[in-house]
């Protein structure tokens, strides 16, 4: 009888142990590494395609959200600067790319809403919009504003009176502008400006972005549509008209990400979110300043995030 009773508390030891090793193993495999996830599959598992516009800004921010998911264990592809809106709209919708940087009033446009002039409404409709149109998730908004504008040369300004857009009246058909494409295109840039301000140029001539300033340097067009950030105002020491009708709407940057490639993991929204409140007006200005004066995206891109602690 003592014998029995010996063996079976002998089998229960060895079964409690054989639990408590289990117990312990489970605990272990819960806690994995950073490029791990909740839902078992790990950051390394998944491949993600990152694109953008070809204007610099655009590449700046497409090449930051490459770096920070290479980082966080993710396989990327990358497919920096595309080409205008339709192209990279058009790589997105069809799954060619799965992530870029997309701006709000962008977003409208597409839809063929517009705009509230209110950042919050102008975030929900898109978001709405895209997830309803094309199952397109909009993430964080970034502060920066990078909206349109007029921009001329401070002996332009000085010659014409030029300080805000509503001077441009009294001679804007006599006046030859460059544009990008999308100053032409976008239906709230140049397509608005008669039924705001009343007037219309007398040539447009429509140029790659940065060639839009060579054009008024060599007094091929008296001004051109800029975009507000454009480290190209500063360098050629252009000046910026005041949009005193409150013409553009509001550009505001946000990763815009196929649901179908976001369903993949739940680590890539925090990823690029962290992100997002950094991108400032002043730092998109400054940092394209550093692509202007001969730095590579990829170097520009990858210092900011080191000085900032991301990677």
């Amino acid at each position: 009888m003592l014998s029995l009773l010996s063996t079976l508390k002998a089998r229960a030891v060895f079964f409690l142990a054989i639990i408590s090793l289990l117990v312990l193993a489970g605990c272990g495999g819960s806690t994995g590494s950073s490029g791990g996830s909740s839902s078992g599959t790990n950051n390394s598992d998944v491949t993600l395609t990152v694109g953008s516009k070809d204007d610099p800004e655009a590449q700046l921010m497409g090449q930051m959200y490459a770096q920070l998911l290479r980082h966080a264990g993710f396989k990327v592809v990358e497919k920096i600067k595309l080409g205008g809106n339709a192209i990279v709209f058009s790589a997105i919708n069809s799954g060619a790319i799965d992530v870029y940087p997309e701006f709000t009033a962008t977003g409208l446009a597409k839809l063929g809403v517009p705009t509230a002039h209110d950042v919050q409404k102008d975030y929900q409709t898109v978001k709405q919009g895209y997830e309803k149109n094309y199952k397109i998730t909009w993430l964080d908004l970034a502060p920066l504003n990078d909206t349109y504008g007029f921009c001329t040369t401070k002996a332009n300004a000085t010659k014409y009176n030029l300080t805000k857009i509503s001077d441009l009246a009294p001679n804007a058909s006599k006046f030859t502008l460059a544009t990008p494409p999308d100053g032409k295109s976008d239906p709230s840039v140049l397509p608005a400006v008669q039924p705001k301000y009343g007037f219309t140029f007398g040539k447009v001539n429509v140029l790659d972005e940065a060639i839009t300033y060579e054009a008024v340097l060599q007094g091929k067009a008296e001004l051109n549509i800029c975009y507000t950030t454009s480290a190209q105002i500063t360098k050629n020491n252009f000046v910026l008209l005041q949009d005193d009708k409150n013409l553009f709407p509001i550009y505001q940057p946000s990763p815009i990400i196929r649901d179908s490639t976001l369903s993949k993991s739940p680590n890539i929204a925090p990823t690029l979110n962290k992100l997002q409140p950094l991108l400032t007006s002043a730092t998109s200005s400054q940092l394209q300043l550093q692509v202007l004066n001969g730095e590579t995206v990829h170097d520009v891109a990858q210092k900011f995030l080191k000085d900032k602690g991301l990677i």
